[in-house]
């Protein structure tokens, strides 16, 4: 009986020995004709390198995207990308980088601040509660007027963003620059409230600009 049992597993093992120098027959998943391949290489998927980089390339997702640097449309693989090289990553952060920098540099200097945006801080502290006034809480970016409790956000523009004052003086610059505010105080979870003030102390028009706020804060509490 035990002579048996040898005899039938090295009978076993050879056959699994011979098995596995067997060529296995495969279908290719690219131009579904069959191949052969070694019994080791038995989870082969193609029958060439060529069917394989045909079958990537048809299969492959790619996604169509502006590149905000040069405004060029590309293609790419990948979902999160948002360049179409290097150069143009590089250069546009470098600008962007200095001029977030040379932004928050200018804002904190900026301390004047008119009679119609005092007036109009001294309405909303009489209405609301934990109103605060040029308070540097949006990643170093300050607002006019903020309104903590209904996590608002006041930019009392006066003139100078909107037209050439002195020779030194860009409009774009700091255009650029409350784009930059703008983001930032919606990455503190606040909304952004902008009066357009182009004239000189008014009260009239400050208490027509408090109306208006107050129907929009109703309108957000109603909504």
């Amino acid at each position: 009986m035990i002579n048996e049992k040898v005899s039938k597993t090295l009978a076993g093992r050879k056959y699994n020995r011979k098995k596995k120098h067997e060529d296995v027959k495969l279908i290719c998943k690219e131009c579904k004709k069959e191949f052969e391949v070694q019994w080791n290489r038995r989870h082969q998927e193609f029958c060439s390198k060529i069917c394989k980089s045909n079958y990537r390339i048809k299969n492959v997702k790619y996604f169509n995207k502006i590149c905000p640097k040069c405004k060029k449309e590309y293609k790419t693989r990948k979902k999160d990308q948002k360049f179409c090289s290097r150069s143009c990553n590089t250069s546009y952060n470098n600008y962007n980088g200095m001029a977030h920098r040379a932004g928050l540099a200018s804002a904190k200097k900026r301390v004047k601040r008119s009679k119609n945006e005092i007036y109009f801080a001294e309405l909303c502290k009489e209405k609301f509660t934990n109103v605060l006034t040029n308070k540097h809480i949006f990643n170093g970016w300050d607002a006019d007027v903020i309104l903590k409790n209904l996590k608002i956000a006041i930019l009392w523009n006066g003139k100078w963003h909107y037209e050439k004052i002195t020779k030194k003086h860009s409009v774009k610059q700091v255009q650029n620059r409350d784009k930059i505010k703008l983001k930032e105080i919606q990455k503190c979870g606040y909304k952004s409230y902008i009066i357009k003030d182009m004239g000189k102390y008014n009260p009239e028009f400050v208490k027509k600009e408090f109306e208006k706020f107050k129907e929009y804060i109703a309108g957000c509490c109603n909504g």
